[in-house]
């Protein structure tokens, strides 16, 4: 018989998955906004004034370094991309981009008729398009966060907002977004401001759907809104999901269909011009490939880990979020989307940004040291440092300042990630290992906590003021 006290891993665990799979009623999520920050125009005020102020800096950077920072190679390939896109198949067939080793585009039709209506902008047009969509995704991101922890709409969130867009533009997976030109942002932005949405709107999950629909990567938040009992909304996400391959079908059948039936081998096509072992490259599969090398025993462990890692996130993102903690279960959802994707580049981790938002909610609702010390340290390692490195990681005084990482300071490509000492292993793999820990701790705190989730016999209790820690504690009604 199993003891009620018993608080052991496996019990806990075991536990956690026969509650999710009671179909017990959830807390709806939006119910309450009740937070608001001390003395709210002057914190509108001072928010607005970093806000523009450190917009002014990244201006001024881009310009000043405007060969390095404006030119947007990725953005090329999806705008050369775009030319062939009634072509039939030759979209996927080709190599495009002003990079001097071209690169094929393998995303799904439906983003290359994106790009293929942005056409007349011409790319200089659609490089500050790009730019401004960017930026506004950004702020857009920080403020439905703010808004999943509570903070209910008004000028105190619109200067916490504010100053966190200061902070968070600095971040180098932001940076390498905008110098890039790609969607990451964008993407980001799709999946935070749905599921920021109360459960109660019907059409929660349109933005999930349009956003795998763009790439295919976050299709893993439809299985977050299954197993957190939101079915309308994965229905509608799959809904909006299913609709873009027919608008892309209509669209350009030929490469709909050719993009469909050779999807493993599209996606194989990146490795051929950028190896996934390099650096940049921080998923598990990558931190393996550069342990082993490309093969079997890599493909193996990949696939372990990660199912691994899977199986605990998502109880845990399911568990924070049945307790109304959404933004722990989005943070935690958002990460494993990046563990488990085969290409995780450096660009691709701005789930960061969601991160930084948490932690600096948990610093300042908890006041203890070590969370604001926790808070700096996961903001330093995650920065975009003005440094002048080569292509392998060497300083090299003769280049321009770009917002490099410090990941970046690891030796890289040309197999040198495969002769890293044991310190060039911990920091080239740094976003990977520092993202696997917020997990590990996000998820030990949740599954410990034994609070038991409504259950179909017990009515939903009523919506109650915010938990001052959705880290630590997941009793929270917003």
């Amino acid at each position: 018989m199993e003891s009620p006290t018993d608080m052991s891993f496996p019990h806990v665990l075991v536990t956690s998955c026969r509650e999710l799979l009671t179909l017990a009623p959830r807390v709806p999520f939006g119910q309450e906004r009740s937070r608001e920050a001390r003395r709210p125009g002057r914190v509108a005020l001072i928010g607005g004034l970093l806000m523009v102020l450190s917009l002014g800096l990244w201006v001024l950077w881009t310009y000043l370094g405007r060969r390095d920072m404006w030119h947007m190679l990725d953005l090329s390939v999806y705008h050369d991309a775009a030319h062939e896109f009634r072509h039939g198949d030759d979209i996927y067939t080709e190599n495009y981009g002003s990079w001097t080793n071209k690169l094929p585009f393998i995303y799904p039709p439906f983003s290359g008729l994106l790009f293929y209506v942005l056409l007349p902008l011409g790319f200089a047009g659609l490089k500050w398009f790009m730019a401004i969509v960017n930026l506004l995704s950004l702020f857009a991101v920080v403020w439905s966060a703010w808004g999943m922890l509570g903070y209910r709409r008004g000028a105190g969130r619109f200067g916490v907002s504010a100053a966190t867009f200061a902070v968070v533009l600095w971040l180098e997976p932001v940076e390498w977004t905008l110098v890039w030109g790609q969607v990451n942002l964008l993407l980001l932005a799709l999946i935070v401001l749905d599921l920021g949405l109360p459960d109660s709107r019907r059409y929660k999950g349109i933005g999930v759907g349009i956003a795998a629909g763009l790439k295919l990567t976050p299709a893993i938040f439809i299985v977050y809104l299954l197993i957190t009992r939101r079915f309308r909304a994965a229905a509608v996400a799959g809904g909006a999901f299913l609709a873009t391959i027919v608008v892309g079908l209509v669209a350009a059948p030929s490469a709909s269909v050719y993009y469909w039936t050779h999807l493993v081998s599209i996606s194989g096509k990146v490795n051929s011009k950028l190896s996934v072992g390099t650096l940049n490259n921080q998923s598990v599969q990558g931190m393996f490939t550069r342990m082993l090398g490309d093969g079997g025993a890599a493909s193996a462990l990949w696939f372990l880990l990660c199912v691994l890692l899977c199986v605990l996130g998502l109880v845990a993102a399911a568990r924070a979020s049945l307790r109304g903690d959404e933004l722990v279960g989005v943070v935690i959802t958002g990460g494993l989307s990046l563990f488990v994707s085969p290409i995780s580049w450096s660009h691709h981790w701005v789930w960061v940004v969601p991160a930084f938002v948490l932690l600096a909610h948990t610093a300042r609702t908890r006041a203890r040291p070590l969370w604001w010390w926790l808070t700096g340290t996961f903001f330093v390692f995650f920065a975009a440092w003005p440094m002048r490195l080569d292509l392998f990681g060497n300083w090299d005084g003769s280049r321009t300042l770009q917002p490099w990482g410090l990941i970046w300071l690891a030796p890289r490509d040309d197999d040198r990630e495969r002769t890293w000492t044991p310190i060039e292993f911990l920091l080239g793999n740094g976003y990977l290992f520092a993202g696997i820990a917020l997990t590990l701790i996000l998820t030990w705190r949740i599954l410990r906590d034994r609070t038991p989730l409504p259950t179909l016999a017990e009515p939903i209790p009523p919506p109650v003021a915010a938990d001052p820690d959705p880290v630590s504690s997941g009793s929270a009604r917003h």
